[in-house]
């Protein structure tokens, strides 16, 4: 699925225990690749990263993370930009 903004680019971050974002790159490239690595992590790991858009203001944390990949598997093609921004985060 490429729709908007899954087709943007993404980079992925690691989270320390205390839930600060760290400068540590997990992996890059577009929000749905960034979610595939995601997915191929550990699960204590995939609990340690964090999504940020590179040119949009949306930033998802271990939870929301969790709340897109559940939304992903259920959702076919067409996912809106509204949706995604329902589940991002704006404390990080």
């Amino acid at each position: 699925m490429t729709t908007y903004p899954l087709s943007e680019p993404a980079t992925i971050y690691a989270v320390e225990a205390c839930g600060d974002v760290t400068s540590d790159v997990v992996g890059r490239g577009t929000l749905e690749a960034c979610m595939d690595i995601v997915a191929g992590l550990p699960s204590d790991q995939q609990k340690s990263v964090s999504i940020r858009m590179d040119a949009l203001d949306l930033k998802f944390g271990p939870q929301e993370i969790g709340e897109l990949q559940e939304f992903l598997r259920k959702e076919t093609a067409g996912l809106s930009n509204g949706d995604i921004t329902e589940i991002k985060t704006s404390s990080l």
